[in-house]
């Protein structure tokens, strides 16, 4: 019996699947957080962007609001957003360059944004500048050049550009960053559940193994139990086939002594014959006439006709007797043995018997596949089906039935018709080697059901009848579905 006590090979390659499947989702998990928190990073930086480019932009817009409101009140409390924005617009750009520092999109963005916003800042000193000195026509002049609101212009283009950019890039990263969580999510629910069917399978595959090796472990507990038991049935069978050896030696000394009794008996008459014979011819002698015609026409002739009967029984039974020696030689060769493909061959090698006989003969539907010997299996069941032609019950048209069963391991085929039936007393007798039962008006040495037993135990099985005078038989075939490995090749 294999050994099952090693852990199943198949619960191992799934668990290895499981442990290999698990790290695929950590490896995607870290891959995508990673991905992630770059996306984050890039959101983070292009919001900064946004809103310092909304500040400069705010503090250009309160710079020039200053410079006007000075200009036409001349008062210096309105240059305090000007100041401001001296102060904080360098901050500002610095903020700007670093954030896009490794934009190149952006990059050539903020080179030019500074220098709109240089330009504008220039032109707001300047003016300042005039103004503070008494010169405000002067500045006035510089202002009304349009000088400071083409500056302004392309500082507010390059800036909504700049908000523009890190806009698209806030909902490009932020799409990513949906998408991302929809597959981690989808990475995670799928490797779970891949995951619990590893494990599912794994569980599955060792509580078979376990099972398997508890049910083996009863099963050796059962041959144990029953250990007994099989050896008193082999002994049976070893007894029952001493016994047949027995009967057959009994049949040999019996049956052919019968022939080689009479053989010696007529020859002994021939002797007699042949005596009165030599007496006539040799003496001449006319009172040795009528024994000598006695002896030629009646003594030597019977003599003759007796010594050949005798002879040609012992041939039939010593040819029998070398046929059942024979197969009982033959190498036995296991293949699937389709009975369905069986019976309808015999049948189809029947056929001229059964619309001889009017049978009808039926096929149960799905007889099995055996592995088995498929010439005795031929044999078995031929010489079944002949034994039902040939003793049909006379004026009832046949009926022969095949049909099969399931057995633990094993199937049985039945072969029932309703022909002349056997006695009851005869039942076990049909099997014996040279031995008949019923009417001996069909031709026949007795051997056949000896030689379908013989086949059958060979092939590891039994057979056994059932039957009722005038009513029919039913022989019923037992056969493993596989040939034994022990049934041996040799009679």
């Amino acid at each position: 019996m294999a050994n099952r006590s090693e852990f199943p090979l198949g619960a191992i390659l799934l668990m290895a699947a499981g442990v290999l499947a698990l790290l695929v989702i950590i490896g995607t998990s870290i891959w995508l957080a990673n991905a992630s928190a770059l996306l984050t990073a890039e959101v983070t930086d292009a919001r900064r962007t946004r809103t310092t480019a909304s500040e400069v932009l705010e503090t250009l817009l309160n710079a020039e609001t200053s410079q006007r409101g000075y200009l036409l009140s001349d008062s210096p409390r309105y240059l305090r957003p000007y100041n401001e924005a001296v102060q904080t617009i360098t901050r500002d750009l610095a903020a700007l360059d670093l954030l896009e520092r490794g934009n190149p999109v952006a990059r050539p963005l903020i080179v030019q944004l500074g220098k709109v916003v240089e330009a504008k800042m220039a032109e707001l000193r300047q003016t300042i500048a005039l103004a503070q000195a008494g010169k405000r026509d002067e500045a006035l002049a510089v202002v009304r050049t349009d000088q400071g609101i083409n500056s302004m212009d392309a500082a507010r283009g390059v800036l909504q550009q700049i908000i523009g950019n890190a806009e698209q890039t806030v909902n490009a990263d932020m799409a990513q960053l949906g998408a991302n969580t929809s597959l981690l999510r989808l990475v995670t629910v799928v490797g779970g559940v891949v995951v619990v069917l590893f494990g599912i399978a794994a569980m599955w595959i060792v509580f078979g193994a376990i099972r398997q090796s508890t049910e083996a472990r009863e099963q050796v507990q059962e041959l144990n139990l029953t250990l007994e038991d099989r050896v008193l049935r082999r002994t049976a069978a070893l007894t029952r086939a001493n016994d047949e050896i027995q009967r057959f030696a009994y049949i040999v000394s019996h049956d052919l002594r019968a022939p080689l009794v009479n053989i010696m008996g007529f020859t002994s008459e021939l002797e007699v014959g042949t005596k009165s014979l030599n007496s006539f011819f040799q003496d001449g002698d006319e009172a040795a006439r009528g024994p000598a015609r006695d002896a030629a026409l009646e003594i030597v002739p019977e003599a003759v006709k007796f010594i050949r009967s005798s002879t040609g029984k012992m041939d039939r039974l010593i040819n029998a007797i070398l046929k059942l020696s024979r197969e009982g030689r033959r190498e036995l060769a296991p293949e699937k043995v389709d009975l369905n493909g069986v019976f309808e061959t015999l049948a189809a090698s029947l056929q001229h018997q059964i619309a001889e006989t009017q049978t009808t003969l039926k096929l149960s539907e799905n007889l099995p596949t055996i592995v088995s010997d498929r010439l005795a299996v031929e044999q078995v069941f031929g010489n079944l089906l002949d034994n039902a032609l040939k003793y049909l019950q006379p004026g009832r048209p046949g009926d022969i039935l095949v049909a099969s069963e399931n057995a633990r391991g094993a199937v049985i085929v039945t072969v029932k018709d309703n022909g002349r039936g056997i006695a009851q007393n005869d039942l076990e007798r049909v099997f014996e080697l040279f031995r008949r039962a019923g009417r001996q008006d069909r031709p026949g040495e007795g051997i056949g059901l000896a030689h379908v037993r013989a086949m059958v135990r060979r092939l590891g099985g039994d057979i056994t009848v059932m039957s009722e005078l005038g009513v029919g038989s039913q022989f019923r075939v037992i056969l493993p579905r596989t040939l034994p490995s022990d049934t041996g090749n040799t009679a």
